[in-house]
């Protein structure tokens, strides 16, 4: 099978299309073959600063079909079509076919394709964890997002209004209209410093960018403030009365199938922004870095 792997950090340019063999199951295992692999930015953060320990096939987030099941597996079956962020191992997402187990995935949306259910995991696991288990963001309240076009942002947007709140987030000026068709109560323009200084009275914050000084200044007191990208420290925090942690999404099969379920009663829209095809992964990865993305990239195998 092909694989896109990573045999050394440093550089993009480094990365090799290698034929591997087709992993063995063990017998909570099932093995998917990929239709569809989501992109997201701690796939270039690992190629370029060294997440993982080399070698390691790249990627998490698939969409695709069960090929064969272990014998303990009880809920999933050969056939079924399903998406699903990889534990991190060595065995990622960047392969014609990968290794998995039912606590990590959830049947596809039915009324989606594989390249637009390839969007959904990581993202929107992250959006959902940090809202409802670690803000326990409540209807009526007021949320502040970072980063609203990008994938995990636009997630937190949509189920952010689902639960009721009143949403605030950042994006450059020609984007405005295209949050604001999500519900977007407000658009901050992030390169407008001020902007965000005049906000006051803010419940709860995600942050996804690293604006912790700005943003602490914004919550009201017993205000909450969840990163996904570095850990407050209790020095930063011990001027303000407020919560701030830091957390990493889990994989979790629950989690993941209430998702597919508001995807499918349509209150849960994905956006692609490009496609690529496998081999054109070294591009891919180039685009993601620049950080423009309105909502995903996917790798699409045909």
């Amino acid at each position: 099978m092909l694989t896109i792997l990573v045999e050394k950090i440093g550089s993009i340019d480094d990365l090799k299309i290698k034929d591997l063999p087709v992993p063995k199951i063990k017998k909570d295992e099932i093995l998917v073959k990929v239709k569809a692999i989501g992109l997201n930015p701690a796939d270039w953060k690992g190629v370029e600063n060294g997440i993982f320990e080399v070698p390691y096939i790249l990627g998490s987030d698939i969409s695709g079909v069960i090929t064969e099941i272990g014998g303990d597996v009880i809920m999933y079956n050969i056939g079924d079509q399903i998406i699903g962020s990889l534990e991190w191992s060595k065995q990622g997402a960047c392969a014609e076919y990968v290794i998995t187990k039912e606590k990590f995935i959830a049947h596809k949306p039915t009324n989606l394709s594989f390249e637009e259910s390839a969007t959904i995991p990581l993202s929107s696991l992250t959006a959902w964890q940090g809202l409802f288990k670690h803000l326990d963001l409540k209807s009526g309240q007021k949320v502040f997002i970072t980063a609203g076009t990008g994938g995990v942002g636009l997630f937190a947007i949509q189920l952010a209004k689902w639960k009721g709140a009143y949403v605030i987030t950042t994006a450059s000026e020609n984007n405005k209209d295209f949050l604001l068709s999500f519900g977007v109560n407000e658009v901050i323009d992030y390169r407008n410093e001020n902007s965000i200084n005049n906000l006051k009275d803010i419940d709860c914050v995600f942050d996804s960018v690293i604006m912790r000084e700005k943003l602490f200044k914004i919550l009201k007191k017993g205000g909450k403030y969840v990163s996904i990208n570095g850990r407050p420290t209790p020095e930063e925090v011990k001027d303000y009365d407020i919560t701030a942690v830091h957390f990493l999404f889990e994989s979790d099969s629950k989690d993941l199938s209430e998702i597919v379920d508001l995807i499918e009663k349509d209150k849960l829209k994905v956006v692609i922004d490009k496609r690529f095809d496998f081999k054109e992964i070294k591009n891919a990865l180039e685009y993601q870095k620049t950080r423009h993305s309105r909502g995903k990239n996917v790798i699409v195998l045909s």
